[in-house]
């Protein structure tokens, strides 16, 4: 017996015809003589209805008796139906029950805390389902990209034993005696590897010890991570845009269903488009004071400039040329300003914030160490790291991306929490 997808009834090619579904109870209303069901799969939900007179006793009996996400085999001919959802209805003719589920605990209106706890269980909502199909289209197309630009996938270590983000919270772990660290960052990793490989790229978790209970903070999110020899700061800035324009075109054109069922409109993503806006950080500085906002010179530009900045933007903005003072040893001087390092932060649209962290890396080994004394930290620590700037050293830069932020801004999601299937915060580590 060969099994289709609900989305293949839905598209409208079974119509008139008899097909075999299998998934579990989405939603079931029943009657005397008739059990109405809405029968899910991976693909979508489609309305069965089973009558009393077309299936045997024992079946009709097995369906009065099973409970959501039961689950169930059944044969049946297509309907159209402009009433049911989806405009599809299959007139079941068989059923098997293969599992009768107990009851189910989510029901409707449960709390935020109560969806959280369950999440194992809320995964198969419509909701979660389509963003996590989005999330793999937003993943594919990431690795699409850069591939086709030449470069290689590649891992990093998650146990690190020095800090990759001046200023970042990390998670202390005990390793046979040792005191190292989760690794907020694979970029110290993969710059030794651009010497063999030139193009590398790594998509893996990052930890952050912070304690930020806003709606754009985990303490373990996914990474998506490049290096590129031979790549200045303007070929970095590229890149950046390039790869974000390409995995939001992606998610317009291949996921157009999802989008519709979470209301999000494809022209949206499509009207993401090279180049970006860009503003140098003196510029955003006096663009944030001269609205209200107490800011100076020299501090970091956090959420409420963020917003400042983005609000009434519907492309995402590039700031420009940091502080040294703010920002991590191993980025490059800035000629042009001494005072900042060549580096970037893309900010997405509509008031978001922070998407992407990049610079163009120093490969001057004398500049970084004494950027390095400059942060207060011991240069012994960072011998290997030194050692590349020793033997060949080359002209690169990289960035990372915040996949997880990146589908949050994306589909409008309340909380990034919802971006991914089993989130990490500062007051939940179950299921």
């Amino acid at each position: 017996m060969g099994y289709v997808y609900i989305r293949d009834v839905l598209d409208g090619g079974y119509t008139g015809k008899q097909v075999h579904l299998r998934g579990w109870v989405y939603r079931i209303r029943k009657q005397k003589k008739m059990v109405f069901v809405m029968l899910r799969d991976p693909s979508g939900v489609i309305q069965t209805v089973i009558k009393q007179k077309t299936v045997s006793e024992e079946q009709f009996a097995d369906a009065q008796k099973m409970l959501i996400e039961s689950l169930v085999t059944i044969s049946g001919t297509v309907k159209k139906d402009d009433r049911a959802d989806g405009g599809f209805e299959i007139q079941v003719s068989n059923l098997n029950v293969l599992h009768f589920a107990e009851e189910f605990p989510i029901t409707e209106n449960q709390s935020v805390e109560f969806l959280n706890d369950t999440r194992h269980l809320w995964m198969r909502s419509r909701k979660i389902t389509n963003i996590l199909k989005i999330r793999d289209e937003v993943f594919r197309s990431a690795r699409e990209y850069l591939r086709s630009k030449g470069f290689y996938e590649t891992t990093s270590p998650m146990f690190v034993s020095t800090i990759g983000e001046e200023g970042a919270a990390l998670f202390e772990v005990e390793y046979f005696g040792k005191k190292i660290y989760l690794t907020q960052t694979s970029q110290m990793h993969l710059e030794p590897q651009l010497f063999a490989m030139e193009k590398v790229f790594t998509l893996a978790p990052s930890f952050r010890a912070e304690k930020s209970r806003t709606r754009k903070h985990v303490t373990e999110f996914w990474h998506l991570e490049a290096e590129e020899a031979w790549c200045d700061h303007e070929c970095n800035i590229r890149r950046q845009e390039e790869l974000i324009s390409h995995m939001c075109h992606s998610v317009a054109k291949s996921r157009r269903n999802e989008l519709a069922e979470l209301q999000i409109d494809p022209e949206r993503l499509l009207k993401i488009k090279t180049p970006f806006d860009r503003m140098t950080y003196t510029e955003a500085i006096d663009f944030c004071k001269n609205e209200g906002l107490s800011i100076e010179w020299g501090e970091d530009i956090r959420t409420e400039a963020e917003e400042l900045l983005t609000k009434d933007r519907d492309t995402f903005l590039f700031i420009e040329y940091y502080p040294k003072e703010i920002k991590s040893f191993y980025m490059k001087n800035n000629e042009d300003d001494p005072r900042t390092f060549r580096c970037d932060d893309l900010l997405a649209p509509e008031g978001f914030g922070e998407i992407i962290g990049g610079s163009q890396r120093e490969d001057d080994v004398g500049l970084l160490l004494d950027n390095i004394r400059r942060s207060g930290d011991d240069p012994e620590k960072y011998e290997w790291y030194l050692d590349i700037r020793r033997y060949g050293s080359v002209e690169h830069s990289g960035f990372g991306v915040g996949m997880d932020r990146l589908i949050t801004w994306m589909l409008n999601l309340e909380h990034i929490r919802d971006s991914i299937p089993f989130p990490r915060t500062v007051s939940r580590v179950y299921p």
